[in-house]
């Protein structure tokens, strides 16, 4: 269908368009969304689900424009690519309505496949506030991935969910609402998709701010253990280096280590509290479920500074604090995420490329040991396999200027991944601040904003990365 000029000219004015080089079967209508009071720009973009062959099914991709402030066309709009894999990138919207890079850029939210309305891979973890020990049972377990399997597997082609594709049905939309280069803001499997995006479609670029960069090598689950071990030792030798911490705590390591003692001999009983009605409950805390829930708790910088006062009360036999945390903290962070897509993507990007002689090298010396790694291994053998390019893991160079962060305690992707990014991204910026995964600040954003506006990385200002502090200690 073409428009006349004049057609064009009107819906371009009422905002139903966003640029005049708009594809003709996509529209940006006024829409509300939760959490936000103006009025936005809202659309659905149609992508095949299987690209090779475009017959079949079609996935209905959700997108929202948060418009910018201010009009500065030379700065380009900014894709927002959410975490997981699994999170839904519209579900951000309200978090950027008054954000400062909104000044003078449009953000731009998209939908990956599988994370959104009529194409969700969402299946049945078997959770519920009615059996909260259930929250402290990782979904990495090989029944439950079958189970999951065979819920979508009659709905969905589960082999076409893949990073590949979501970066192809991405650069759709791009050219669909009339965009040449833009900018993107990543973090955690975000920045994954980010790099991705920058390697087939890198000549659309002008800048990319990427969070706790997961990059080629980052074979998930394999290092899990590993970073989650250092980013403990890093909090430890923090806490020692904080006289109040040191004081309140003087033997942490060896409190943690006759905590994880205790629990390798069986699960602690204990109780917490409900968190919706406050009644206490009577939980199993197994060693299992101690190593995931201190990983995750570390997720945030903030909570993570809680770590030393529950291993102590733990260490003096009260396991309460630490359980009703941990039960917090995962019955958020995994119901989240769709797991059906989280297994598409990780069992054949990542867990595919993991060796069983590789395992007992990244795992030796950490508290977690090697068992979420066997069971993600054994979860996906039933997987459905998809067909990704042959040198798509293949080594590559990019000249876009970006922005990565890392945190100092990041459980999950530590420093040396941005360092290995910034080595084949020349015109990158790594910068390590206090905190955990995704350390996101003002002064990041600051920093951020400036490479977008010149879209380079040279002559940026770091000077407020040294006024960051960490959270303080949780004290007794």
């Amino acid at each position: 269908m073409i428009l006349r000029a004049t057609a064009l000219a009107a819906a371009f004015a009422l905002g139903l368009v966003t640029s005049v080089f708009a594809a003709p079967g996509l529209v940006l209508r006024p829409c509300h969304v939760a959490g936000v009071q103006e009025e936005l720009r809202c659309g659905t973009y149609e992508v095949f689900e299987n690209r090779q062959t475009e017959r079949g099914r079609k996935l209905p991709l959700k997108i929202v424009v948060l418009k910018a402030r201010e009009s500065n066309a030379n700065a380009g709009p900014l894709f927002f690519l959410s975490g997981g894999p699994g999170e839904t990138n519209t579900d951000f919207v309200a978090h950027f309505q008054a954000h400062a890079l909104r000044r003078t850029h449009d953000i731009v939210f998209v939908d990956f496949r599988g994370t959104g309305e009529g194409h969700r891979l969402a299946c049945n973890l078997r959770r519920s506030d009615d059996h909260l020990e259930g929250y402290l049972q990782t979904p990495f377990s090989p029944d439950l991935a079958r189970a999951c399997r065979d819920e979508l597997m009659g709905r969905f082609d589960l082999s076409q969910y893949s990073t590949a594709a979501s970066v192809d049905d991405l650069d759709d939309v791009r050219r669909a609402l009339g965009y040449d280069k833009i900018n993107l803001l990543g973090g955690s499997f975000g920045s994954y998709a980010g790099l991705m995006y920058i390697r087939a479609y890198g000549a659309h670029v002008r800048s990319a701010y990427l969070a706790s960069p997961v990059t080629l090598q980052n074979t998930v689950p394999l290092y899990h253990a590993q970073a989650a071990q250092e980013a403990l030792d890093q909090l430890f030798a923090q806490c020692a280096a904080d006289a109040l911490c040191r004081g309140a705590y003087p033997t942490l390591e060896q409190d943690f280590a006759s905590v994880v003692a205790r629990l390798r001999q069986g699960p602690v009983r204990t109780s917490v509290s409900h968190p919706v009605t406050g009644a206490k409950v009577e939980i199993a805390l197994s060693e299992k479920a101690f190593a995931d829930a201190v990983r995750v708790i570390m997720y945030s910088g903030e909570s993570g500074r809680q770590i030393p006062f529950l291993i102590r009360l733990a260490k003096n036999g009260n396991f309460e604090p630490f359980a009703e945390r941990a039960v917090n903290a995962s019955r958020g962070f995994y119901a989240a995420i769709p797991l059906g897509l989280y297994y598409a993507i990780t069992c054949n990007e990542f867990v595919s490329r993991i060796r069983e002689q590789d395992i007992e090298a990244a795992t030796r010396g950490s508290y977690a040991g090697s068992w979420r790694v066997r069971d993600q291994m054994a979860s996906c053998r039933a997987w459905p396999k998809t067909n990704l390019p042959a040198t798509y893991f293949a080594p590559f160079r990019s000249d876009v200027p970006a922005l990565l962060i890392s945190g100092d305690t990041d459980p999950v992707a530590p420093r040396r991944w941005g360092e290995i990014v910034h080595a084949f991204m020349p015109n990158s910026v790594h910068v390590v601040v206090p905190g955990g995964h995704t350390p996101d600040s003002d002064c990041t954003y600051s920093i951020a904003e400036a490479m977008m506006q010149a879209g380079s990385t040279n002559a940026l200002s770091l000077d407020c990365v040294a006024g960051l502090r960490p959270a303080p200690f949780k004290l007794p």
